[in-house]
């Protein structure tokens, strides 16, 4: 598993996309919205055999079933979109703005699970955003 400067577990939220206009629209509300260039990357392929990212995903400490998941799909052609976040009201932002823009989070994904006060902070920001027309 990746880690930070201060030695704590680096966080990740990662999603799909089956098109790669809407992957970067994401990208481009992320980058907007305060994430840095750093932050987000977004990976898929133009032509060709993909590579296999299983052992990638892994190592970034995503767990085994949506690596595999998510592997499967990029072999599939999908874009993955992967956002290093913190502090936790990030994560929460991406986690709202990746499914905004068309993007798929795997159903083991804690945004199923938040509870509606963690993601007030979020939801206003996404709102923002709204306003200024990136979403």
């Amino acid at each position: 598993m990746l880690k930070n400067q201060d030695g704590s577990p680096k966080t990740f939220v990662t999603g799909l996309f089956w098109d790669a206009f809407s992957a970067a629209s994401a990208v481009t509300t992320l980058l907007h919205i305060g994430f840095a260039d750093d932050e987000v990357d977004a990976v898929g392929v133009l032509g060709g055999r993909p590579p296999d990212l299983s052992e990638f995903l892994f190592g970034m400490g995503i767990p085994v079933v949506d690596a595999i998941y998510y592997n499967n799909c990029f072999q599939d052609g999908a874009v993955l979109l992967i956002v290093r976040t913190h502090p936790d009201h990030r994560r929460r932002i991406a986690l709202e703005v990746i499914p905004g823009h068309g993007g798929i989070l795997h159903p083991t994904c804690e945004r199923f699970k938040a509870t509606p006060v963690a993601v007030t902070r979020s939801s206003t920001i996404l709102e923002k955003s709204r306003k200024a027309g990136l979403l």
